[in-house]
């Protein structure tokens, strides 16, 4: 199952990688602006940088709680933009196609070890 982890990691890190190199590119599939040079600036450090690193920990510990940590971030995003989606009305196929993105890194990063630390008796 490891290596659905890894896949996991490396997606995220390819995620960062498009923030942190192509802000444009990025704003394009996000939606969002990247016009000004603040703007591209949390492209490249938001979208780029932290993304990068948050595939390139577990992927280079190999710690299940790394994966296990990202994997939650992910389900976060994904629960974020469904409860966006009601309260402010998105109900728009980007949206659902957005879930539907974040539900399947996360689950890359969970699937295995990483989810069954949450299930281990303490």
């Amino acid at each position: 199952m490891e290596w659905i982890n890894n896949i996991g990691a490396v997606a995220t890190m390819a995620m960062g990688c498009l923030g942190l190199l192509f802000p444009a590119k990025a704003s394009a599939l996000t939606g969002l602006i990247a016009e000004t040079a603040p703007a591209r600036a949390e492209f490249r450090g938001t979208f780029g940088g932290a993304f990068l690193f948050l595939g390139l920990v577990p992927l280079f510990t190999q710690n299940p709680n790394a994966f296990l940590t990202v994997g939650l971030c992910w389900l976060g995003a994904a629960l974020g933009r469904i409860a966006s989606i009601f309260i402010d009305r998105g109900n728009e196929p980007k949206n659902w196609g957005a879930v539907i993105f974040e539900l399947l890194f996360s689950a890359l990063l969970l699937i295995g070890s990483p989810i069954a630390i949450l299930t281990q008796p303490t």
